[in-house]
């Protein structure tokens, strides 16, 4: 029988991969380079890229019909296959030398597959599913700091918590933009988030539990909620190309910015 293996059906969301790669990326650059970690950040990778497949196959996503990976079955079963085999080739060296990977990545998988529920139910843009799906894929940083160590770190549950607080954010600062763009409520709730977290990550810092400069990776996408929510106050039309590209640039910025934080000795 003849394999077919053509273009792999990857999940189509850029913002969900962005928030799949900055985490362990990040890590990686901040907390330094680790063969275990690399091992991990890779598995991670696959196991996530395995999504696309399994839509095809399914004939449903995470993301609703409109966002699925788009295949042939036959692809898509090869890739399936491949990707799973690469997620256990690189994840099951860093499991059996630090077993609690395991929950980490039982509770990840957990939350994929409550975003697949909400999904199923229409709710996919809803502010609980980006919210639960964010939580899911931070997993990417603890998960490459305790496949390099014996247990996350302080900086590693530091960076876990900046990443958190900038792709949570994220989702507020796009709906602010576009679907409750006409909603001044909601504009005043994204603000408060940001000042949260920013607050959240100036405390730490005050108490040492996170480096010094922590805050300023963190700063910026308040910064942006406001003009955000100013722009939304004043009427004006969303051109999603570039609220993307916004959402590009501040990614860039943040992950320089928390590479800087974590990098200093103090």
């Amino acid at each position: 029988m003849q394999v077919r293996w053509g273009r792999p059906p990857l999940p189509r969301e850029h913002g969900a991969w962005a928030m799949l790669l900055t985490p362990p990326v990040v890590a990686l650059m901040a907390l330094g380079p680790d063969v275990g970690g690399v091992h991990a950040m890779l598995g991670w990778f696959s196991a996530y890229a395995a999504r696309g497949p399994l839509e095809v196959l399914l004939g449903w996503g995470a993301s609703g019909r409109a966002g699925m990976a788009q295949g042939e079955p036959e692809v898509a079963r090869f890739w399936l296959v491949a990707f799973a085999l690469l997620a256990a080739l690189f994840l099951t060296p860093s499991i059996l030398r630090q077993p609690q990977l395991l929950l980490l990545l039982a509770v990840a998988l957990a939350l994929a597959l409550s975003v697949f529920w909400f999904a199923q139910h229409g709710e996919q843009r809803s502010l609980v599913a980006g919210l639960i799906a964010v939580t899911g894929l931070m997993a990417g940083a603890p998960l490459y700091d305790l496949a390099a160590s014996a247990g996350v770190t302080p900086r590693g549950w530091a960076l876990t918590y900046a990443c958190f607080a900038f792709f949570a954010g994220s989702v507020f600062r796009v709906k602010t933009m576009a679907r409750e763009r006409r909603h001044s409520a909601f504009h005043g709730i994204s603000v408060a988030v940001h000042s949260a977290f920013l607050a959240g990550a100036v405390a730490g810092s005050a108490l040492g539990w996170f480096p010094a400069l922590l805050p300023l990776a963190v700063l910026p996408p308040l910064v942006w909620a406001v003009v955000c929510a100013w722009r939304a106050r004043q009427g004006r039309a969303a051109n999603l190309n570039r609220v993307g590209m916004s959402e590009v640039y501040l990614t860039i910025c943040f992950a320089a910015l928390a590479v800087l934080a974590l990098r200093m000795p103090f």
